[in-house]
């Protein structure tokens, strides 16, 4: 049974003891997150109301298509708002629950098999989707279609379709070999079942992501429902089954053939996103949304810098995806009367520069490892605001998805985090780079080597630190800055040929080693947008059809099997902490520098605040602006 839902933090004052408090207790630290000071709301009718005003540097990646987007923004978008499924979360931190999944659409928690093939799930009647189909109720087979676009091919482009394998049938119907997936049934309008075929223990945080969120019947009974013929682009037409929609959605009209519809007007690619109230959504079906704004306005470009001086001007209220000056940060800190509009919480992300280890000299482990010993991990942190913005990272996977075996593991601990020059030339000497064996690369190919990063500060000054720290070591960069979602495209492209992605950042898809394992360092993650930087794991045939001289990398695929096979519990978790030491000591696929917090700052205007664990962002239903009328 779910238990009650939890009252939510009324602006949590965070000063820099607290912070550090926080910080030490996601790695094992010694803090009550109980003594944190925390105010509750007295009622929560006094929240609702007014617009909300936020801004974004950059669009979603795949323009809301939930098949495609495989970004945590557009997650949160989905949880609070847009999408409901059959489990979901409250959107609160860790030590409230934000990791524990509940019954959103279901009923309750799944009946399970005793073999633990089969789950059955009862979905709650009456509940209908956002207009167009607020005459539509939401029924099994609505979440049947949205699995099988899942396994389309043509709509999952850059999507996480690896996580549905397990169930039966689903890679049959993908490659065409089957008219259904043979594990999927509906017995009855409010009943699904889901046969897998193998024991998984975590199908209930699969089916809370947003590719498995139903998707309506259309006008005309085609197999796809309203997502029929938008196989590129279903995201604008997406139709909402949470609290709020895109506005102007009442004007879809899905009874056009599919070229001649219009898209709702509420989102505008790469410039605005406006949700309005959902005029079909009851919030007597739904204990995990406050969906305080009766508005949501979200601007999308501009420069990062700019949008904070604005939230502090009380122009603007948030910004969903910029990262907080490191000025701004210490200014919030220290003014006692601006330390209740600052929250930081630990986001189960990491940050890191990632290695092609398919490109020279970096397909040699010894030049990774150099730059391993040389990172000045401290450098970047103070770059990035200082202590406050995380803790150091001495591996990769976060500590919560290891029950912290490895809190106190670093194979390349320096001074203060700062680096090691000399390590560093001791480890390139072995390098079939270093001719001369002086700790120096004397090859070509350490010359103009090919990086990719995020344009935004602190970026560029954490490039300059990185030319720094490496060019003792022979090695210098051609660095090309990016807006941030071309950059993740560039640095996802295989084609590419980049030698170093040095701008991105990465968290947990839900509560379990296999979001970083899966995605990051396998051969499921050799796709079109997505995720593996790498290459790890890529089979010659591969390496032959991208251009790369080099034939060979390794491969981590059979240990992530392994873990990815066990029941949850010690081993498991085990298995994981073997997993991410072999990566960081044998294979050296990236320097991971900074276990992340999420540090936001809000305008006056909020007087409401919660962080959604599941996203690693705020959670923005939970943004209350009840003064501002819009």
């Amino acid at each position: 049974m779910r238990r009650g839902v939890a009252l939510k933090r009324v602006l949590r004052l965070i000063a820099v003891v607290t912070v550090l408090g926080i910080v030490a207790a996601s790695c094992g630290g010694d803090e009550d997150p109980g003594d944190q000071p925390t105010d509750t709301p007295t009622d929560s009718q006094e929240l609702a109301g007014g617009t909300l005003t936020m801004a974004m540097l950059a669009d979603v990646t795949a323009a809301f298509d939930p098949q495609k987007e495989y970004y945590s923004v557009t997650w949160e978008y989905y949880r609070c708002c847009l999408l409901r499924n059959l489990m979901s979360y409250e959107g609160v931190p860790t030590d409230e629950g934000g990791a524990d999944i509940f019954p959103d659409l279901a009923v309750d928690e799944p009946e399970q098999s005793s073999d633990g093939l089969t789950w059955t799930y009862q979905i709650k009647p009456g509940i209908n989707y956002a207009p167009p189909k607020d005459d539509v109720e939401i029924t099994a087979q609505d979440f049947i279609r949205a699995l099988e676009r899942t396994a389309n091919p043509d709509a999952n482009v850059g999507g996480y379709s690896f996580y549905y394998s397990v169930i039966e049938g689903f890679d049959d119907f993908a490659a065409g070999d089957a008219e259904e997936i043979a594990g999927l049934s509906a017995p009855d309008t409010h009943t699904l079942e889901i046969t897998t075929t193998s024991p998984v223990g975590d199908m209930s945080y699969r089916l809370a992501m947003g590719t498995a969120a139903p998707i309506p019947p259309d006008d005309e009974g085609e197999r796809m429902g309203v997502a029929e013929g938008h196989d590129r682009n279903y995201g604008r037409f997406l139709v909402a089954s949470g609290p709020y929609m895109f506005e102007g959605s009442e004007t879809m009209d899905f009874s056009a053939d599919p070229k001649d519809q219009t898209e709702a007007p509420g989102y505008v690619p790469g410039r605005q996103i406006v949700l309005v109230r959902n005029p079909s959504y009851d919030p007597a079906t739904d204990g995990l949304r406050d969906a305080y704004p009766d508005r949501i306005e979200v601007r999308i470009g501009g420069d990062n810098d700019d949008l904070y001086n604005q939230v502090a001007a009380g122009t603007l209220d948030f910004v969903v995806d910029g990262v907080v000056p490191a000025e701004k940060i210490r200014e919030y800190q220290t003014d006692p009367e601006l330390q209740d509009k600052i929250n930081i919480y630990p986001s189960d992300a990491i940050r890191y520069v990632s290695f092609n280890l398919a490109v020279p000299p970096f397909d040699d482990v010894h030049v990774r490892k150099a730059v391993s010993w040389a990172f000045d991990k401290q450098g970047f942190r103070q770059l990035r605001g200082g202590p406050s913005v995380g803790e150091i990272a001495g591996h990769i996977m976060v500590n919560s998805l290891e029950d912290n075996l490895l809190a106190d593991y670093d194979p390349y601990q320096t001074t203060n985090a700062s680096g090691d020059p000399e390590k560093a030339k001791e480890e390139m000497a072995l390098s079939k780079y270093d001719t001369d064996k002086d700790g120096v690369c004397d090859d070509p190919s350490c010359q103009d080597i090919l990086t990719i990063t995020d344009r935004e500060d602190p970026y560029p000054d954490q490039m300059a630190l990185l030319k720094q720290f490496l060019e003792p070591l022979g090695m210098t960069l051609d660095d090309k800055q990016l807006e941030r979602g071309t950059m993740y495209n560039q640095c996802n492209d295989a084609n590419s040929h980049h030698a170093l992605c040095a701008g991105p950042g990465w968290g947990k898809d839900y509560a379990d080693g296999v979001t970083f394992g899966e995605p990051l360092f396998t051969s499921a993650g050799l796709w079109e947008s997505c995720c593996n930087y790498s290459l790890l794991g890529a089979s010659p045939e591969q390496l032959t059809e991208w251009g790369y001289d080099v034939t060979e990398v390794p491969s981590v695929d059979d240990k992530e099997d392994e873990c990815a096979a066990l029941d949850p519990g010690d081993e498991r978790f085990q298995c994981w902490a073997e997993l991410d030491q072999q990566l960081m000591e044998e294979v050296v696929p990236m320097v991971p520098y900074l276990f992340d917090n999420s540090v936001d700052i809000l305008s006056e205007n909020i007087v409401n605040y919660s962080f959604d664990q599941f996203a690693g962002l705020a959670a923005f239903d939970s943004l209350a602006v009840p003064g501002n009328t819009g």
